[in-house]
């Protein structure tokens, strides 16, 4: 079982083959109304105009100092777009486009969605196995089906690592989609599996890596949540004029090559000046190919590959995300 396992041979396993996980951090928004695809627009920071049916878009909800709302995947669907976001942000989220409807003929909905993930490069098996006879091959897409195990929708994007899907079950069917799973995979990933996935291949989460204080230049993340040619959205002034600065900033998320494994929130000093805080973890994993590794941001002095930082006591090097493609 995966479980009595070393995280190094969970992390083999599943890339390999597969497994899954619970998502209980997520959850589900659905936007409907004849102007929905409009107001989304207006308020994301990347192109959702241009979604046809069966495709999804990630995309970045900035308050008006650029700060990180919330990260989200738009789906769009024939009759509604469906947003998948971090569940501790959703109440802010509904808040937000509530504040902005302003007579808009839209309408915001919460579900009760349960939502797992599945990785590996034999997830895409796993998947027609729920009923998906044309799952999606594709980043960015999606696919929904009506079967078994009730209404499912499987969805593939760049901020799931290992192949991945999110798979949205209803909450009726969630417990013979589980055991389905468990039948063809055995028992749940570790969250420390997932962990390690996300940080081999460099992909920062909101609510883990990314907090509202952040800024979008400083993720990393802005060719992945942005659009260059986009018009207005929240958060566009800042946005642009750090783009006219040539997208400098304070501090970088980078990845760091740890010397012993370390935990979140570690605070990252200056090799030669121990009590010189320059950084912090924000997420850790196990790698069987790269051994204790992590992410996390520093400040933009030491944030150059091949840095040498001083993390829980021990030398770390700063590297270049991913650490593998």
């Amino acid at each position: 079982m995966l479980m009595s396992l070393r995280t190094e041979d969970t992390v083999r396993n599943v890339r390999e083959a597969a497994g899954w996980i619970t998502l209980d951090r997520l959850s589900v928004i659905r936007v409907g109304g004849p102007q929905r695809v409009k107001f989304l627009h207006s308020l994301l920071s990347n192109d959702i105009s241009g979604l046809g049916v069966g495709h999804s878009r990630l995309a970045a909800l900035m308050n008006l100092k650029g700060q990180q709302v919330a990260w989200m995947r738009v789906m769009a669907e024939t009759d509604a777009l469906i947003c998948e976001l971090p569940g501790d942000v959703r109440d802010t989220v509904m808040t937000t486009f509530a504040h902005y409807k302003v007579g808009t003929p839209v309408r915001f909905e919460k579900l009760d969605t349960v939502v797992l993930g599945l990785f590996g490069v034999k997830a895409l098996e796993v998947v027609r196995g729920l009923g998906f006879s044309d799952p999606p091959s594709e980043k960015d897409s999606f696919t929904t089906v009506a079967g078994s195990f009730g209404a499912l929708r499987a969805s593939r994007g760049p901020d799931l690592p290992a192949e991945g899907f999110t798979l949205h079950v209803e909450p009726i069917a969630a417990s013979a989609v589980e055991q389905h799973l468990r039948q063809a995979l055995g028992e749940p990933m570790p969250s420390a599996t997932l962990e390690t996935l996300r940080v081999e291949e460099g992909i920062p989460w909101h609510g883990i890596d990314v907090k509202e204080e952040n800024l979008l230049h400083e993720t990393g993340q802005l060719n992945v949540y942005h659009s260059p040619s986009k018009g207005c959205y929240l958060g566009q002034e800042v946005v642009a004029r750090l783009e006219g600065r040539g997208g400098n900033v304070n501090k970088r998320f980078r990845g760091l090559a740890c010397a012993q494994p370390v935990v979140s929130g570690s605070r990252i000093l200056v090799e030669e000046a121990e009590g010189k805080d320059i950084g912090y973890v924000t997420s850790v994993g196990e790698s069987p190919r790269f051994g204790a590794i992590a992410m996390g941001y520093l400040h933009r002095s030491h944030a150059e590959a091949g840095t040498k930082v001083s993390l829980a006591g021990r030398t770390a090097e700063v590297i270049d995300l991913p650490f593998r493609v």
